[in-house]
C-alpha cells in the first residue's frame, strides 16, 4: 500500500492559509505548519487541483483528458479518500 501524501492534515493547513500553501513562506506563518508540509505535498496538491480543473474545461481534447485522468488516478493512490472527495467538490464549484 502506498503512503498517504495528500492527507486531511495537509488539507486543513491548506484551508487555514486560504487555500494557498505559498503563504507558509510568510514570516507570520506557523513554524509548526511549515514543518508539517513538504514541497512534494504542495506540488502534488497543486497538480491534482489543476488536473481536476482541466477536465472541467469545455473543449478539452479527449487525449489530454485521458492523460489528466490517468495522472489523477495515480495521485489518488497516495491521498486520503476524504481529501479526494473534498477537492472534487471544490473543483466543481470553481
Amino acid at each position: 500500500m502506498k503512503e498517504i501524501i495528500l492527507s486531511r492534515e495537509l488539507l486543513e493547513i491548506h484551508d487555514k492559509y486560504d487555500r494557498d500553501l505559498g503563504l507558509l513562506d510568510e514570516r507570520w506563518a506557523s513554524p509548526k505548519d511549515r514543518q508539517r508540509v513538504t514541497a512534494e505535498q504542495c506540488k502534488l496538491l497543486e497538480e491534482y487541483q489543476g488536473k481536476l480543473r482541466q477536465i472541467r474545461l469545455e473543449g478539452f481534447a479527449a487525449e489530454m483528458q485521458t492523460k489528466a485522468l490517468e495522472r489523477i488516478r495515480e495521485i489518488e493512490e497516495v491521498k486520503d479518500p476524504v481529501v479526494a472527495e473534498i477537492l472534487r467538490k471544490r473543483a466543481a464549484e470553481d
